[in-house]
């Protein structure tokens, strides 16, 4: 990662949408970018598991994160390390210094998916729906609800948190292992 103090461990997940970039990302412990800089697309992310702080908003595991294009990101920091999801709309481009455009909305923090509760989607079962961009939700889908929308046509991205030693503390729903995928889907499902 350009600017950083320190390598990081990715692996690039395959994504329907061939224009974004999506991974999953380690931060060692005391993780930093050294110089100010901006990235001239969209990025969101789930925290699987440490911190992350960027320009003084800090998430945990399980929250969910927007840092909106031509931000300019004058601290990124994960002093305990950190394991995230991320999603570029976009070809991610880091830009060291200012952006000429200003930022489309702000930085957002959203609370950890299991606080929210869940919400109807049409019929298809229960979700955990965290961020909607570009005619997309982005949350978390219970298998049978992931399923279920894919049964009725749609393509989806989704990664089973429950396969991931960072996530490993999921729920446990009526006395069985429960598996739960961060997704996104059509906003209309």
């Amino acid at each position: 990662m350009p600017d950083a103090n320190a390598p990081v461990r990715l692996a690039r997940l395959n994504s329907l949408h061939k224009d974004h970039f999506w991974a999953l990302v380690a931060f060692p412990p005391g993780w930093e970018r050294v110089r100010s800089g901006h990235y001239s697309v969209d990025e969101d992310f789930l925290l699987l598991q440490g911190d992350l702080t960027i320009n003084g908003v800090s998430w945990h595991a399980q929250e969910h994160g927007f840092v909106p294009a031509h931000t300019l990101r004058e601290q990124t920091e994960s002093i305990h390390g950190c394991v995230a999801c991320a999603r570029f709309h976009g070809r991610p481009q880091w830009h060291t210094g200012a952006a000429a455009l200003m930022p489309q909305g702000k930085v957002r923090l959203s609370p950890d998916w299991r606080s929210i509760g869940p919400v109807d989607l049409q019929g298809h079962g229960s979700g955990y729906p965290m961020f909607e961009h570009a005619g997309m939700v982005h949350g978390v889908l219970p298998q049978a609800t992931l399923e279920a929308l894919r049964a009725s046509g749609g393509r989806f991205d989704a990664l089973d948190l429950t396969r991931h030693p960072e996530t490993h503390d999921l729920a446990v729903a009526e006395g069985r292992e429960a598996h739960f995928f961060w997704a996104s889907w059509p906003s209309h499902h």
